[in-house]
């Protein structure tokens, strides 16, 4: 599967009986999406708990945070650690940071990208 994208639903058309015309290749179009955005409005605050035992140790972690909106609704979503001392290594929050932009691409209501958070 390929996704393109484009200005409108007539350049998607045009693009698709191109590659039909230039590689023989036969295209099944789905109807297109829009590529709206999600945001917030006003700080909100978060307290996650993960448990997970499966046999042996088992995991667990906890995460208390917020997330607020940004000056401008388009900016793209940022990640800061407010952490005190060195509580968690570095390689650790590198994968809390990657763990939330990744979460940011699939927003709570719609499942749209998020922006201004």
């Amino acid at each position: 599967q390929t996704l393109v994208s484009g200005m409108g639903e007539l350049h998607l058309q045009i693009y698709v009986e191109r590659i039909k015309r230039e590689y023989g290749v036969e295209c099944i179009a789905g109807a297109p999406r829009v590529n709206y955005r999600e945001t917030i409005m006003k700080k909100a605050d978060f307290d996650y708990q993960h448990k997970k035992q499966s046999g042996g140790q088992g995991q667990y972690g906890r995460v208390i945070g917020y997330l607020e909106p940004t000056e401008t609704i388009m900016d793209e979503p940022t990640f800061q650690s407010d952490m005190i001392g060195n509580v968690i290594t570095p390689s650790w929050l590198a994968a809390i940071e990657k763990g939330f932009l990744e979460s940011c691409d699939n927003g709570p209501l719609m499942e749209h990208r998020m922006s201004g958070a």
